[in-house]
């Protein structure tokens, strides 16, 4: 929308985790149109893949998911999802933004969100979601809960992309919603203001190889430690070891793995990976009915913001 001074009241907020979905929302209220952008198939980012938040061990998903369902219908929000911001001209209060929006090969007016589609694929591959702890579907939505719930095809696991075979998706969706002939398209938006919510990226341990990390099948990272720990997750809330699928008498943490390390241009700590572990120990031992015995190894325990740690020390004060 065009405002009387020339700049556009429209925002464009990029990156559709926690951080852009609240941003989107707080803009949406306030009056602006607002397009938000994420270059994965549903928003909800990282906080979509916690089994629970600090300081109060909340349900993590049970927080986002309201935000999500209010994300997707808000009418002053446009979600942009599957969708990669390819350049930016302009200046403060008139850009000109150029989005690339993939291919779903699905028609989302015509998708029901049935998940037969996904029942009738044959091909599987490790689920990203998941971190690889269990499979999806060359026709998959991330999670359960995703926002929006539309499938997307992988277009480098689907047979028909790569052989011209299969189309199961296609003979058993009850809509006709797949549609194979899609192609990316860009799309160019006006906008006033551009949000930056970008995330982060995981630090990957695998070139740290005396920790066993894609060598031992029970050295795993935070992130899969919460989805083992997760109620929606592989293990369905179970702790198990993906060794045997038994439940471990002993867990260690390791932390400050590549921090402060000028070898890997990380020359800083994240400040939030100590009380992550805090909080980890004390989920895994209400997963178990017996004893756990639990280590956490550090070079510096730095849990940053006193308000977190003295209310997980209150908490485990109870239990």
């Amino acid at each position: 929308m065009e405002q009387g001074n020339g700049k556009v009241g429209a925002v464009l907020v990029v990156g559709g985790g926690i951080g852009g979905i609240q941003a989107a929302l707080d803009l949406a209220e306030s009056g602006y149109k607002v397009y938000l952008v994420e270059k994965s198939p549903a928003i909800g980012g990282v906080m979509a893949q916690l089994d629970k938040t600090f300081p109060t061990n909340d349900c993590s998903i049970c927080i986002l998911s309201p935000k999500l369902v209010e994300c997707g219908r808000h009418p002053n929000i446009e979600l942009l999802s599957y969708s990669e911001l390819l350049g930016v001209e302009g200046e403060a209060g008139n850009f000109k933004a150029t989005i690339l929006k993939r291919a779903r090969s699905v028609n989302e007016s015509l998708c029901t969100g049935c998940g037969i589609c996904q029942e009738k694929c044959p091909w599987k591959t490790g689920s990203e979601f998941e971190q690889g702890l269990a499979q999806r579907k060359a026709i998959y939505i991330p999670y359960a809960q995703a926002m929006p719930n539309i499938p997307v095809i992988d277009r480098e696991l689907c047979a028909y992309f790569l052989k011209g075979t299969c189309r199961a998706c296609e003979k058993f969706c009850p809509a006709g919603a797949i549609d194979f002939s899609q192609v990316d398209q860009e799309q160019e938006l006006q906008v006033g203001s551009i949000v930056l919510c970008p995330g982060f990226d995981e630090f990957d341990p695998s070139p740290f190889f005396n920790y066993g990390y894609k060598r031992y099948p029970n050295v795993v990272t935070s992130i899969e430690f919460e989805r083992m720990l997760s109620a929606s997750g592989p293990y369905q809330g179970e702790l198990k070891r993906p060794s045997d699928r038994e439940p471990p008498q002993r867990i260690a943490w390791i932390q400050c793995i590549g921090s402060r390390d000028i070898s890997c241009n990380r020359e800083y700590c994240s400040s939030v990976c100590c009380t992550y572990a805090v909080k980890e120990s004390i989920v895994a031992k209400e997963h178990v009915p017996f004893e756990l015995e639990e280590t956490i190894f550090f070079m510096d325990m730095r849990t940053q913001g006193k308000d977190l740690i003295n209310s997980m020390n209150g908490r485990r004060g109870k239990e």
